[in-house]
């Protein structure tokens, strides 16, 4: 295998790891704020709180891989 090859399953693992990690911190962090911190809240305000965490844990999945699909666009050229 070439170097740029291997550069590049080298940036998709890196990706994979963040995507992966970070989900499974997601879902550790609801399951405990579930636990011992939701009976403060109403229901609504849970829902809430789980939805905007899910928007911010989508923002870094997809800043990961935009950053990957942007270092691409000078070889197009």
């Amino acid at each position: 295998m070439d170097s740029h090859r291997i550069g590049f399953f080298g940036l998709v693992r890196r990706r994979l790891v963040v995507t992966i990690a970070s989900s499974v911190g997601w879902l550790c962090a609801v399951l405990l704020f579930l636990a011992f911190w939701a009976g403060r809240f109403s229901l609504f305000q849970d829902i809430v709180i789980v939805v905007v965490s899910l928007l911010i844990l989508g923002g870094i999945v997809f800043g990961a891989w935009v950053s990957l699909g942007l270092s691409f666009v000078d070889r197009w050229d």
